[in-house]
């Protein structure tokens, strides 16, 4: 394998990344040999010329291309530069000795029916970087508090996972915000936890809406009140839950054309467990219920923004009423 160009792609792009840093750190890197490009907005060939100029008063330089959707089987943003892939296969036949080249894809898979990707796994080193599962967290968690001389509640460690999901960035910030709070303590507990690690709003919105679709209003009020007692503002909620909506009917749309979950995935851009459940969900309600309760909840909009009625309330009628 090739040790001039390394690839990282997977879903975790905060552990891509901590990588890519990890890396620059081990070579001391300074900021004049290290250089981000970014390939939805900056040419291939410029990237390349760069990766192809000596360093500056080093041995090393750096030259790191993200965003590179184009060796996944992602669907093109509008705004996205068009990438001719020769300039990176040629550099593929001639790296220069002096330079690493990083590529970070910030998707599940590469495409390997692409010529490129084909030849930089031939010719390069590839890094797999997935999403992180509760056990793999679960782990982590009682290490870290391990290594802050803590232990962590069983309970208390559930909660924390059920907040930070599968977000490894989210895991970092929150647990370094847990071990400072904890402080002092012999351990972490379920109620240092409800203090301290933040409620991931668009989770719990997803929660309130499948509640409502599940016909189990006590657990959408449930939800409901804690985002309210964590400050939440109820118009934020209430836009959130009509996003969720109208993607459903979105979804509902392509599926009845005929399209995949893969292409669910690709049209909306989101992690493959978002779109299974995406799918799901759309397959799971008739379409008349999701249109019916899109209507209402527009109206309830409009009437909370004009002044008609108390939002804290009206959210919670539609919640009873369903």
């Amino acid at each position: 394998m090739n040790e001039k160009i390394i690839v990282f792609y997977g879903e975790d792009t905060f552990y891509i990344r901590s990588k890519i840093n990890q890396i620059i750190k081990k070579y001391e890197i300074d900021d004049f040999n290290l250089t981000t490009y970014d390939m939805e907005e900056t040419r291939l060939s410029d990237a390349i010329n760069d990766a192809q100029t000596i360093p500056f008063m080093s041995e090393k330089k750096v030259v790191v291309l993200k965003n590179a959707h184009f060796l996944a089987n992602a669907k093109k943003k509008k705004s996205e530069v068009e990438q001719p892939l020769i300039y990176l296969e040629n550099y593929i036949d001639s790296p220069t000795d002096e330079t690493l080249l990083i590529i970070s894809v910030p998707h599940q898979k590469l495409d390997g029916r692409n010529k490129v990707v084909k030849k930089l796994q031939e010719n390069a080193t590839i890094n797999e970087c997935k999403l992180k599962g509760p056990s793999d967290l679960n782990g982590w968690a009682n290490r870290q508090a391990a290594n802050a001389g803590l232990s962590i509640d069983p309970d208390a460690l559930k909660l924390f996972i059920s907040r930070v999901k599968h977000s490894t960035e989210l895991a970092f910030s929150e647990m370094r915000k847990l071990l400072l709070y904890a402080q002092g303590q012999s351990s972490i507990n379920k109620t240092m936890v409800e203090n301290v690690v933040t409620k991931n709003i668009e989770d719990n919105v997803y929660d309130i809406t499948n509640a409502i679709l599940d016909k189990r209003p006590s657990r959408a009020l449930e939800v409901y009140h804690d985002l309210i007692t964590y400050s939440e503002d109820p118009l934020r909620i209430l836009a959130i839950i009509i996003a969720k909506y109208r993607e459903m009917i979105q979804v509902k749309t392509l599926l009845e054309k005929g399209f995949s979950q893969d292409d669910v995935q690709r049209h909306f851009q989101v992690k493959s467990g978002r779109a299974y459940f995406m799918v799901q969900n759309a397959r799971g309600v008739p379409k008349d219920k999701i249109e019916a309760h899109l209507d209402y909840l527009e109206q309830l909009d409009y009437h909370i923004k004009s002044g008609r009625v108390d939002k804290k309330n009206a959210l919670e009628m539609f919640i009873l009423s369903t």
